[in-house]
């Protein structure tokens, strides 16, 4: 079922709601829609009502003007808040932005599969010039190159997603991908503000993730008071799709209880 909530600006956030038990909010990372979820869902469903959102910009969701990483934040709120007391998952950039919403919350629990830090991702330089590659219409190589240079494919498992159905999907939204880039070079990472959560918290990490996961997890693992820090073995940036079964049972696990 796809659901609509309105952000405090006016931008509809879409939802796919499927599942029956406690409310579960995935919020996906850049580059990506509520189907890189896809693999995870069937195996939460059992126990959670998933809502899979597509953030602003992407999917069945309106965009807004200016972009904001606090308005991600409060669209991700709006949609807790409309699920009641809900569970909230963050992955990747969208862990940036789980973690803010998670700030204007009260969340009975939260998971963050290596969330972005801020100042980590990529420079200033690569983001300019990937904005003149989408202006110029090569979407797949900037695909290609986000998911080698910043999630940490091998060149065969990104030839492997180029031969996979959610490839033009991935070009399609390509052009949210500087703006969300931009912002988390931007982003200046609050120790104070995450010592501040209350609710327990999981830190996800793969074994053999990029180094800008490694540093980002720690980072958060340092800041939030009590943090449980899980490790993904022999999994990378993605294992929302290639271990979909390892990574809703750790989720299961921490928020089932």
């Amino acid at each position: 079922m796809l659901r609509h909530v309105e952000a405090p600006d006016g931008v509809a956030i879409a939802s796919e709601v499927s599942g029956a038990g406690p409310p579960l909010v995935l919020v996906h990372g850049a580059g990506s829609a509520r189907w890189s979820f896809d693999a995870v869902r069937p195996h939460l469903e059992t126990r959670f009502t998933v809502i899979a959102i597509d953030r602003r910009g992407r999917g069945d969701s309106t965009d807004g003007g200016q972009y904001a990483l606090e308005r991600e934040c409060e669209d991700v709120a709006a949609v807790v808040r409309d699920a009641g007391a809900a569970l909230l998952m963050g992955h990747s950039y969208g862990g940036l932005v789980a973690a803010g919403a998670a700030q204007l919350l009260d969340l009975p629990r939260l998971a963050l599969y290596e969330p972005a830090m801020g100042g980590v991702l990529t420079t200033g330089e690569t983001i300019e010039r990937w904005e003149r590659m989408v202006e110029a219409g090569d979407r797949d190589e900037v695909v290609r190159e986000f998911y080698r240079d910043i999630a940490g494919y091998g060149e065969d498992a990104i030839d492997e997603l180029a031969r996979g159905p959610v490839w033009e999907a991935r070009t399609r939204i390509v052009p949210t991908v500087p703006r969300e880039l931009r912002a988390e070079l931007a982003h200046r990472f609050d120790p104070g503000a995450l010592a501040a959560l209350t609710m327990p918290v999981l830190l996800l990490l793969g074994t053999e993730s990029p180094g800008w996961a490694v540093r980002s997890v720690r980072a958060y693992a340092d800041a939030i008071p009590g943090a449980e820090l899980c490790m993904l073995e022999g999994q990378g940036h993605s294992a929302n799709m290639t271990a979909p079964d390892l990574l809703a049972a750790e989720l299961e696990r921490f928020l089932a209880r």
